[in-house]
């Protein structure tokens, strides 16, 4: 698979999340402890932009009707959302954070 720059670590500090593009698509990239993970932007519910979201250890939580996902594995944990969303392979290399297309 091939990868793209998305970030550079300085970018997103630890414990926080950044709304990049990838192709067509507006992707959420956090930053926990220096570890990078990216899902889907869009809630499944009403489409909240969960980069704008609390991140609580590996949860974020959507800011318009509080719907839970892990962030590294796009798993929905509680309603009002009812699927999943996308988890993209993140690498980091030297200061660049690239994501799997």
């Amino acid at each position: 698979m091939p990868l793209t720059k998305v970030a550079t670590i300085e970018e997103i500090p630890s414990g926080q999340a950044k709304k990049i593009r990838l192709g067509n698509k507006d992707v959420a990239l956090f930053n926990i402890n220096g570890a990078f993970y990216a899902i889907d932007n869009s809630c499944p519910h009403r489409g909240g932009p969960l980069s704008e979201g609390e991140l609580e250890g590996l949860e974020v939580t959507c800011p318009w009707h509080g719907a839970r996902f892990n962030v590294t594995t796009g798993a929905h944990l509680c309603p009002p959302a009812n699927s999943n969303v996308i988890a993209y392979k993140v690498q980091v290399t030297g200061n660049d954070v690239m994501i799997e297309t």
